[in-house]
């Protein structure tokens, strides 16, 4: 009887050890699982502070590059240089060239990391996260919702009938799948709920506080031109661009690390390669 009183009370002892453990364990992973998500701040001069979540169960790579970035204070000085109806963009240089084309630059590997010695600093590129380009990202670009800038064949789609005009049919997926992975610094924020980027841009956070300072933004004044007939219209460039003073992110404690990076993708270089192929391969039929 005494033999079987203290097997029970081994096993009574045993379950509660394995009960404690279990609640342990469990306190543990739950902790694990809900980390809080890193908060950026970002402070726009003469409009407020905005803060956005970033969701790197999302678009994990995109918010270490943020994150990078940001920290290495590559975001302070940006302006808020495009304003368009229903996103605002920022996070790329701007600059024109002679002929009045737009030319924009991003982060450099500098902006990243200390580059050994010998190394050459050059601008880089990441993947795009999103469902076209065979991420599994489903954030819908919701008003609030930050995302990614890129180059898209919108932007080319002349250029691009003429690749296929040239007889280099078989280039162009290569040239849009190039395009799918532009992203590097740039942003920008809807400012009105826009499916239509659903699955083919990066989206990666959502502002949680200061959507009147975006919305402020987005009112901002924009210069004015005239079209060929004389009438007036809006362009998306600001008259005074709002300037970000100061980007910062609060990770909790949590090292995100370094974004894996890629080389840049220059489609005006690949463009003017075809272009000069075909009239070399256009001159030697003629001669013959």
């Amino acid at each position: 009887m005494k033999n079987l009183k203290k097997f029970i009370l081994i096993i009574i002892v045993l379950a509660l050890v394995a009960s404690i453990v279990a609640l342990c364990v469990n306190l543990v992973l739950s902790k694990v699982d809900n980390k809080a998500n890193p908060v950026v701040t970002m402070e726009v001069e003469g409009y407020g502070t905005i803060k956005i979540e970033l969701y790197p169960d999302k678009a994990p790579n995109t918010v270490k590059n943020f994150i990078k970035l940001a920290q290495r204070g590559y975001y302070d000085g940006k302006t808020f240089n495009d304003i368009e109806s229903g996103l605002i963009r920022a996070g790329l240089v701007e600059t024109k060239n002679e002929d009045g084309t737009v030319l924009e630059e991003g982060p450099k590997l500098s902006n990243l990391k200390d580059l050994p010695e010998g190394e050459t600093d050059k601008a880089y590129a990441i993947e795009g996260e999103f469902i076209e380009n065979g991420f599994d990202n489903t954030l819908s670009h919701q008003k609030g919702v930050i995302s990614m800038y890129r180059t898209t064949s919108g932007k080319y789609q002349q250029e691009l009938s003429m690749v296929e005009l040239m007889g280099y049919t078989s280039y162009v997926d290569t040239l849009i799948e190039q395009m799918r992975n532009s992203q590097s610094g740039g942003f920008f924020i809807v400012t009105e709920d826009s499916p239509q980027y659903d699955g083919m841009f990066t989206a990666f956070g959502k502002v949680v506080e200061g959507m009147d300072v975006v919305d402020a933004i987005s009112n901002t004044e924009v210069k004015k031109e005239t079209n060929e007939n004389g009438e007036e219209y809006d362009t998306t460039e600001p008259v005074n661009a709002p300037i970000i003073n100061k980007v910062t992110v609060d990770t909790h404690g949590v090292d995100y690390g370094m974004p894996e990076t890629i080389n840049t993708f220059d489609f005006d270089a690949v463009f003017n390669m075809f272009m000069q192929n075909y009239m070399q391969s256009s001159s030697t039929t003629t001669s013959y």
